[in-house]
């Protein structure tokens, strides 16, 4: 008797847990999504030929918008509407890796101290122990990370008072070298990547181009943001500023003023600002084929009045054998 009813429970319990699944398969067919929007979602699984783009929008008067959904926006990957969407979030909590690129070469000298000041209280607001990872690199003559990917900013912080600048400036050599190194941060579900660059844009070693270091950037699929340590209103440098601007806007980062301690303060606070109103899109793009090519992106707004700041384009991860 006692067999019986244990043999009747489990088939109970087996008859639950199939109605269960066809329940969440319905939902899915319903919705149009992936199964990761449907509660409770634990990690966001990420495909070979799933696209993640974070990106920004602001108003006529340049202030961040954080209210709009999917529906509001138009996608095209290389000319072609996304075959799917499969991820949405706005003022994005997804983890962040940050890579912030300190030039260290004696042409800083004079504002050396308050910009590693100013970037260590920075990385103490934005960065979230437990999920968030950061790491800083000084570039001269030569790139070295100064401290290895981390969630505390005390580590972070100690680090950037023992730089001292000295030397010349390898600045596209630091900027490859960042965004494969935060192409390899090891990752379990949807993760933003940006990347901080304080210089006055002068590569003055010559190892790589600027087209290596914009290539690099789309590879790892890097916002960078450019503070440009230039006097622009007294000692213009159009030269400096245009590559630091280059390497912005092909991201979807932007280009802010640092060349004294106010503006400087002020352009971080912006940065924050941008990094806590980012929107998060996830799709399959349609035609797509892991070879390695380049693939445009271009975002826009249904509604007039809005800009959309977003990375051009991307290149279609190769699967090898």
């Amino acid at each position: 008797m006692r067999f019986q009813v244990l043999c009747f429970s489990v088939f109970l319990l087996f008859l639950f847990l199939i109605s269960s699944n066809f329940a969440s398969a319905q939902a899915v067919a319903a919705t149009g999504w992936s199964s990761e929007f449907l509660p409770p979602a634990a990690t966001i699984t990420k495909t070979v030929d799933e696209v993640n783009l974070a990106f920004t929008v602001t108003n006529k008067s340049g202030h961040f918008v954080s209210n709009l959904n999917r529906d509001d926006f138009r996608l095209l990957d290389n000319h072609q509407a996304p075959q799917r969407l499969t991820f949405f979030q706005q003022r994005s909590d997804l983890p962040l890796h940050l890579a912030v690129l300190i030039d260290s070469s004696a042409s800083v000298e004079y504002r050396f101290k308050f910009e590693t000041r100013a970037a260590a209280v920075f990385l103490r607001k934005i960065l979230r122990p437990g999920t968030d990872r950061a790491f800083v690199v000084a570039f001269n003559d030569e790139v070295k990370t100064v401290v290895e990917p981390a969630d505390k900013p005390a580590r972070l912080m100690s680090a950037l008072k023992r730089l001292k600048p000295e030397g010349n400036t390898a600045l596209n050599d630091a900027v490859i070298y960042a965004c494969q190194k935060l192409g390899h941060i090891p990752e379990n579900q949807t993760t933003r990547r940006a990347l901080v660059l304080i210089s006055d844009g002068v590569d003055t070693v010559h190892r790589s181009t600027l087209e290596q270091a914009m290539q690099a950037a789309a590879r790892a699929q890097v916002m960078i943001f450019s503070l440009t340590t230039n006097q622009s209103e007294f000692e213009a440098n159009s030269q400096g500023d245009a590559v630091l601007r280059d390497l912005a806007n092909s991201t979807g980062g932007a280009l802010l003023a640092a060349h004294n301690e106010s503006r400087l303060e002020a352009s971080f606070h912006n940065l924050e600002k941008a990094l806590r109103n980012q929107y998060v899109l996830g799709y399959n793009p349609a035609g797509f084929v892991p070879d390695g090519s380049y693939r445009s992106v271009e975002l826009s707004t249904v509604k007039r009045g809005f800009r959309t700041n977003c990375r051009r384009g991307y290149y279609a991860r190769a699967t090898h054998p």
